[in-house]
């Protein structure tokens, strides 16, 4: 995986020990009287790509479905240090497995942009997520993290810039999603 100045960090699946420790930051965070700390950027989730449903060959019908997919929960983490705000996204990913799920996993990808409020991207990047169902398991919930680091100009703040996320999804998934909301 390649890293960027504002990824510098790869994908890392630390499930349920990150969110303890995103939890527990921002549990004591709260507890503390220091002024509000600097804001961090919006998450946004793009409506289209929120959710999929990949299908085996050119058929729609149930028994065609290979998985479905969809965004089911993220977090944000930001500190600001040296003109730089160093974030944590975790973004976790619900699988349902579909009666054409020969090999019992499901292989997301998803994007993370970071823009300007003016929605000029200035950093876009994609990730893999493979997500196994064990056993008999058809529903199966990932949690994927990844570090954004986003380099601030004099008297920005994270009120500036916005982070999208979304599942990536081929033209036939989208058409899919517009004509199936």
């Amino acid at each position: 995986m390649q890293h960027t100045d504002f990824f510098p960090l790869s994908a890392a699946r630390s499930g349920r020990l990150a969110a303890a420790g995103l939890a527990l930051a921002v549990g004591l965070a709260a507890c503390s009287k220091d002024p509000p700390p600097p804001p961090c950027p919006a998450v946004v989730p793009v409506a289209d790509a929120e959710q999929m449903v990949r299908f085996s060959g050119a058929g729609h019908d149930l028994t065609d479905v290979v998985f479905e997919a969809r965004i089911q929960n993220y977090a944000l983490a930001c500190t600001y240090d040296d003109g730089v705000i160093d974030s944590q996204l975790m973004l976790s990913v619900l699988a349902v497995r579909g009666p054409a799920n020969q090999e019992q996993l499901a292989r997301v990808g998803y994007f993370v942009a970071v823009a300007t409020r003016d929605q000029k991207v200035s950093a876009r990047e994609e990730f893999d997520l493979d997500i196994p169902f064990e056993g008999n398991r058809s529903r199966v919930v990932a949690v994927d993290e990844v570090a954004p680091r986003i380099p601030l100009k004099a008297g920005e703040s994270g009120d500036n810039y916005v982070i999208y996320i979304g599942l990536r999804i081929t033209p036939e998934e989208l058409q899919y999603n517009r004509q199936n909301r």
